[in-house]
């Protein structure tokens, strides 16, 4: 069966639970409050009994004893003089048979009279009887609603978590297919590459035996790139990711960037460089891929031109690179999972002839991490139609390398 059905009769089973864990809930309170009132009536007629015997003791001071006695302790009472003539709320002990009869006088919070003379008699006025009737079972009372509460919230997290696992389990499916995809072509690419320098065909063909090289050789370091990078994510979620940072010139790095994707793009592209901060406390391995992953997506999600510009500056502290692209943008909705694992925006198919773009959901997710192990974070602006621009921001040592030279050169000198 489907895990829908049993979240289902998950959720069936336990408002029968509630349903009857409410229903006792009540009858324990209706029982309770039966067993006050009873226990009340009979101290006021125990404290009437022993009026007759110890005549000199005050009726409160006998009352409030058979109280205690019946465990009564929180309710307090007044007691009140009526005259027997004249008002019909008057009732008699003799005008009690059932425990109806007494349950309403005691609802109207008060007890039977005990006549003192021809004239008038005396009753108790209760004055906090549902202190015992409900505040005593206030305590299991909250104890249920709290234990329902977390009956409630344990159900939503095994929902939340199978559903969870469901859309793991789906991303899985699709990151081993979508690489299984993408790997079968270098591997196709290179068997054909091996044999037909093994047949022997191009061996009086040198530019053609080169060209051949070369395309293997690409498709090789596509392999390598795409494994490590996975690897590296192994590694950052396991915390076993070591960085060797140290201050790195910037124009190089970006420099090359722009030659490798020059040559590579296959669409139009044209680099725009604004490098105010020119040296960065990293490791420039890892930084170097985090921005090529963000060159990359940049032409990836473009339209048939590309216009990127490659920034850094210093603010407060960090050294910031953005890249920007005039690219087709991303919405708003999406712009706080893009970072997630396997996740990926597709354009949609608006007949402007986008095509669907490859890839795992793994770029992105790479400069999350990357940037987050050097201390730093990332952060998205895009405009739908527009552009897109990520920033990258890292966090500066509190010394400049150039000073430090020129310290050091003094030192020595």
């Amino acid at each position: 069966m489907s895990k829908s059905y049993y979240i289902l009769l998950t959720l069936v089973a336990a408002g029968i639970a509630v349903f009857f864990l409410g229903r006792w809930t009540g009858m324990s309170l209706g029982l309770h409050s039966q067993r006050v009132l009873r226990s009340v009536h009979e101290a006021w007629c125990r404290a009437d009994d022993r009026r007759t015997v110890q005549p000199g003791v005050g009726l409160d001071s006998l009352f409030r004893s058979q109280l205690r006695e019946e465990g009564l302790r929180r309710l307090r009472f007044r007691l009140d003089t009526v005259p027997l003539a004249g008002d019909s709320s008057v009732v008699f002990r003799s005008d009690l048979r059932y425990y109806d009869d007494y349950e309403r006088e005691l609802e109207h919070r008060r007890t039977f009279v005990i006549p003192l003379d021809s004239v008038q008699g005396v009753r108790a006025k209760l004055l906090n009887l549902r202190a015992e009737t409900v505040g005593v079972q206030l305590y299991y009372l909250l104890g249920t609603v709290f234990g329902f509460l977390l009956l409630v919230y344990g159900i939503a997290k095994q929902v939340d978590i199978i559903r969870r696992q469901d859309k793991l389990s789906q991303l899985r499916e699709d990151f081993s297919y979508a690489m299984i995809h993408d790997m079968k072509t270098p591997i196709t690419t290179l068997l054909f590459g091996l044999k037909t320098l093994r047949s022997g065909r191009l061996d009086d063909k040198p530019e053609r035996k080169r060209q051949h090289y070369e395309v293997m050789e690409r498709e090789a370091q596509h392999l390598l790139a795409l494994t490590n990078k996975v690897l590296t994510l192994s590694k950052m979620e396991h915390q076993q990711l070591l960085l060797d940072r140290d201050w790195h010139e910037l124009p190089p790095m970006v420099d090359e960037l722009v030659r490798t994707f020059e040559a590579k793009a296959q669409k139009p592209v044209t680099f725009h460089t604004d490098l105010q901060a020119g040296q960065v406390y990293a490791d420039a391995e890892y930084l170097k891929e985090a921005l090529a992953n963000l060159i990359d997506n940049a032409l990836k999600y473009s339209k048939e031109s590309v216009e990127i510009t490659i920034a850094s500056r210093r603010d407060n502290g960090f050294v910031r690179i953005s890249v920007r692209d005039n690219g087709i943008g991303i919405p708003l909705a999406a712009q706080r999972n893009i970072f997630d694992k396997f996740e990926r925006v597709l354009p949609r198919d608006d007949g402007s002839g986008q095509k669907k773009v490859s890839g795992f959901g793994l770029g992105l997710n790479y400069v999350m991490n990357v940037t987050r192990e050097h201390g730093g974070y990332v952060s998205v602006e895009s405009v739908p139609g527009r552009y897109s621009e990520f920033t990258v921001s890292l966090p500066c040592l509190t010394s400049d390398p150039s000073s430090k030279e020129k310290e050091e050169k003094i030192d020595m000198e």
